[in-house]
């Protein structure tokens, strides 16, 4: 992920000086991956770090990865140069169209720009999917009906890796230090109600609390049986 990160970093810092946000840029956490701040910094790469990692120690080569909510791209752009095989979605790919006209992510991942819900994959299964910052803005009343699809989606013994905001008073006051850009108005619940929900339909494993105990994030995953 460094290399990924040195990658990303310079091109978003460029747009983002260039254009400046909005809140489609915001959402996809543009701001937070080229913020200045050491902190901030380390906070918002590490989370994907530590995603991929995951991935790589615990899924076999070549295997089909799914990318949930895949923003810029910059996850599916990370495994994908490590030999996976990445189906990426997501409602709006503006950030990533934005992000191609300055890197040439491989050509081995499908982007796909869809309503997952209404999305049909047909037969294709895959050995793990990533759902990275995203499911905080699903209403938590119709999360089930997304586990349920992801369920169908995955392979016996597949993975699903998440991470999301806790929403906790040092996580809102980060965000008052961070800037305008971070407001969080777009988040519909918090990562613990929805690591609660997969308890329900999954085994729940905590991966990292990132910073702990400075609980701002966390990243669990859910495997199938």
């Amino acid at each position: 992920m460094k290399e990924t990160k040195k990658i990303f970093k310079k091109s978003i810092v460029e747009i983002l000086k260039n254009q400046g946000t909005d809140d489609v840029l915001s959402e996809a956490a543009l701001p937070a991956y080229a913020h200045k701040n050491p902190v901030i910094d380390f906070i918002f790469w590490k989370r994907l770090s530590l995603a991929t990692s995951f991935v790589k120690k615990n899924v076999k080569a070549n295997a089909s990865i799914l990318d949930f909510g895949c923003g810029t791209g910059v996850v599916s752009f990370d495994l994908a140069n490590k030999g996976y095989n990445l189906t990426a979605i997501d409602l709006d790919l503006n950030p990533l169209k934005l992000l191609k006209t300055k890197i040439n992510y491989p050509a081995t991942i499908n982007f796909i720009e869809a309503d997952f819900l209404a999305m049909n994959f047909e037969s294709q299964k895959f050995d793990a999917i990533i759902a990275l910052d995203v499911l905080e803005h699903i209403p938590l009343e119709i999360l089930p009906e997304y586990l349920k699809k992801f369920n169908l989606l995955l392979k016996p013994n597949g993975y699903i890796i998440v991470s999301g905001p806790t929403e906790n008073w040092l996580y809102k006051l980060g965000r008052k230090i961070a800037g305008n850009d971070f407001t969080g108005h777009y988040h519909e619940t918090t990562i613990g109600k929805i690591k609660n929900v997969f308890k329900l339909h999954f085994k729940v494993r905590l991966i990292s609390k990132l910073i702990w105990p400075l609980t701002l994030f966390e990243i669990f995953y859910a495997k199938k049986d």
